[in-house]
């Protein structure tokens, strides 16, 4: 060990080089999981704040608008304390995606919190998120209309901070009868949220399953989607856990880096390895000490570069707000994101990252070490 850290503070240059090219390999690989950690934990607290179940019609296997009768028939179920119909739709603001959430006044979600104005409380009415009223320099008190009805006329009431959740920035929010007149579904819902007593969410989604889900011609129904609270998680999940696109690209670009790491490691400074390795032969060190030299110094720098690259990363991400990588996790975004991009740092990861480097420097001198130690000290010395 005290030969390995000689080797390492004598070749400073070599040592430099290899710790940067394993930080510059490993920053987008912690980067991207604490992104990924971060919105799916903002999504898992969205989903358990969220309802017990979610109804919506059935079109060939996906979510459909679903009709206002079902309303009253939801809440005679045993069980059941609170059912409320919600619009969401996505529209272009100018020429800014945004999502436009239409619900009754009262069940607005606790978590909103004003940052200007006031609640949308009349006909036309909205809030919009921080990000947007930022972007546009939008304020209290101004008109705008909306692509999907170009008639209907929205003034801006309050608008809520971003900081709540990523969702909220591009958010506007709108009473349901406003969102169903602007996308023009009258007399529909985009799903119908049900809240049950605890205990009782399995049992009221198999009563809606099994006593109002199947079609019936007679009154012209459709077949019904029920989604409850566990399946929505699951969904979650499995979205973040398995964007493979994005993964496939971090990847490339993490073993595209790993080659001048590589190089580095079994090239760079190879000939004074080589007299060195020579050195220590001649002097009576066999082969397995100079392995397990080697295999110190490459424990020693990979454990200097793992905590760099997560403290490059955690600046990158709360300083910089994940420019240029963010967009891969979330739409619409740009290189620059209008509002906190969320991340979560944690045990697992981080060591994920040490064993990575690990491996990088392993495969890139073990066997260039074993070699030149099986040779003749004089030739290695050449």
């Amino acid at each position: 060990l005290y030969s390995a850290a000689g080797n390492i503070i004598r070749n400073r240059v070599r040592s430099a080089v290899l710790i940067l090219c394993l930080i510059a390999v490993l920053l987008p690989f912690i980067s991207a999981i604490a992104i990924s950690e971060g919105i799916k934990f903002q999504s898992l607290i969205s989903v358990e704040e969220g309802a017990d179940i979610y109804v919506t019609s059935d079109h060939y296997g996906s979510n459909a608008p679903i009709s206002l009768d079902y309303l009253d028939r939801f809440r005679k179920l045993e069980g059941v304390t609170k059912v409320f119909p919600r619009v969401i739709g996505r529209t272009y603001f100018a020429n800014q995606l945004t999502t436009i959430v239409g619900i009754p006044i009262e069940n607005i979600p606790k978590s909103i919190r004003l940052f200007e104005g006031k609640i949308f409380r009349e006909k036309g009415e909205v809030m919009i998120g921080k990000g947007l009223a930022k972007a546009f320099h939008l304020q209290i008190g101004v008109r705008f209309t909306l692509s999907p009805n170009p008639s209907k006329l929205f003034r801006i009431a309050g608008i809520f901070d971003s900081d709540i959740s990523i969702w909220g920035a591009n958010l506007i929010m709108m009473t349901f009868t406003d969102g169903a007149e602007l996308f023009q579904m009258k007399g529909k819902a985009t799903d119908i949220l049900i809240y049950t007593r605890p205990g009782y969410d399995s049992f009221v989604a198999k009563e809606i399953q099994e006593g109002m889900g199947t079609p019936n011609p007679d009154r012209d129904e459709p077949s019904l989607r029920v989604q409850d609270k566990s399946l929505v998680k699951r969904y979650f999940q499995r979205g973040f856990n398995y964007k493979a696109g994005v993964f496939t690209a971090l990847y490339t670009v993490a073993f595209a880096l790993a080659i001048p790491a590589l190089l580095v490691v079994s090239g760079f400074g190879q000939t004074e390895r080589r007299k060195e390795i020579g050195v220590l032969k001649a002097t009576g060190w066999q082969t397995q000490e100079v392995m397990e030299m080697v295999a110190l110094e490459n424990f020693v720098i990979s454990l200097t570069s793992a905590p760099l690259a997560i403290l490059a990363a955690f600046f990158w991400l709360k300083f910089f707000n994940g420019a240029f990588i963010a967009q891969f996790f979330i739409a619409e975004i740009g290189l620059m994101a209008p509002f906190p991009v969320p991340s979560r740092f944690l045990p697992l990861p981080s060591l994920f990252a040490f064993l990575f480097a690990i491996v990088l420097t392993m495969v890139g001198s073990l066997y260039t070490t074993w070699r030149t130690s099986t040779i003749p000290p004089a030739e290695a010395m050449r």
